[in-house]
């Protein structure tokens, strides 16, 4: 008896291409919460101070107006952005997100979009994130 056994490497070649795609996938999104973080960032710093200007200690602040980012008074929202990252998977998911309590109040109740889908930021990285889509490929 003559037999010849016939075996497909597909199953080990589709793990590879699953795999690149994954840290490709991560990669991207993990571009984009950057990006969208460093505008969060940029918006809080540039916004115009055209709002209300009051004394607070010894010290004067002068807030942003409507429908701006918040202006930065003591630093604490601006450097409480945060990152979590995407790992490698079929459906990866990154967060960038603040823990600061006064966050909500300020882009929901007082008109200061800063990272919600109103806020330029958001619609920045909106638009960043469709470019890079095209960049999620197998090689």
């Amino acid at each position: 008896m003559i037999s010849i056994k016939v075996e497909s490497n597909f199953s080990k070649n589709a793990d590879v291409i699953l795999r690149k795609y994954q840290v490709n996938a991560s990669r991207h999104v993990n571009r984009v919460l950057n990006h969208f973080r460093r505008d969060i960032t940029l918006g809080m710093r540039n916004t115009p101070k055209t709002g209300n200007t009051y004394e607070k200690g010894n010290k004067t602040h002068t807030a942003s107006s409507a429908g701006n980012p918040p202006a930065i008074d003591t630093g604490r929202l601006v450097s409480s952005i945060q990152i979590k990252p995407s790992t490698p998977s079929i459906k990866p998911v990154g967060k960038v997100f603040t823990n600061v309590e006064y966050s909500q109040m300020l882009e929901l109740y007082m008109d200061r979009p800063f990272m919600g889908k109103e806020s330029k930021a958001y619609q920045q990285a909106k638009a960043f994130s469709k470019k890079m889509s095209k960049d999620i490929k197998v090689k």
